[in-house]
Parts: structure tokens; C-alpha cells; sequence
């Protein structure tokens, strides 16, 4: 929410500040103004772009937690199936002992 309004406060400060240049400056302070807001409206542009690549990578790490938390999870599995594996062969022999 806070980028939002970050956003927006850019947004108008960037038009506010072509309305009044070209209202009631002239001469240097208008290309001055002028500068000012395309730097305004740079930052906006930059900032709308970084967040949403701050999302996908965010939704990237979910994504990787998740593939992780599954790959220990089989892990798991795996050893709890080689160390049942291991007890039946072992009773197998102790049965065939006998």
C-alpha cells in the first residue's frame, strides 16, 4: 500500500510540475522544471518495474521453499522405506536360521 501511494505522490508531483512550468515559469526555470519532473517520472517508471520484479522473485522462493520442502519430504520417505527394507531382511535371514 505504501508503494502505491509512493507511486502516486511521484505521479502527481510529476504533473503538477509540467502544469505550473509551462503555467508560470519561463526560460531556464521551465527547462529546469521540465527536468525535474521527467526525473519524477523516471523514478515512477523504475519503481513501478523493480516491484514487480521484487514480486516474481519473491513467488520464485516461494516456488523453490516448496520444491524443497517436497524433495525432503521424499527423502524421508525414502529412508523410512530402506530402514523397513533392512528389518525385513534381517528377520528373513533370522527365519531362514532357523
Amino acid at each position: 500500500m505504501q508503494k502505491l501511494f509512493f507511486n502516486f505522490f511521484l505521479f502527481l508531483l510529476a504533473c503538477a510540475d509540467i502544469y505550473y512550468s509551462y503555467t508560470y515559469l519561463s526560460g531556464i526555470y521551465q527547462l529546469a522544471a521540465i527536468f525535474f519532473a521527467g526525473l519524477a517520472f523516471g523514478i515512477l517508471l523504475m519503481n513501478l518495474k523493480l516491484n514487480v520484479k521484487n514480486d516474481k522473485i519473491k513467488s520464485y522462493k516461494r516456488e523453490l521453499e516448496k520444491e524443497s520442502i517436497a524433495s525432503d519430504n521424499n527423502l524421508a520417505k525414502v529412508k523410512v522405506l530402506e530402514s523397513k527394507i533392512e528389518v525385513l531382511e534381517k528377520a528373513l535371514e533370522n527365519a531362514l536360521k532357523k
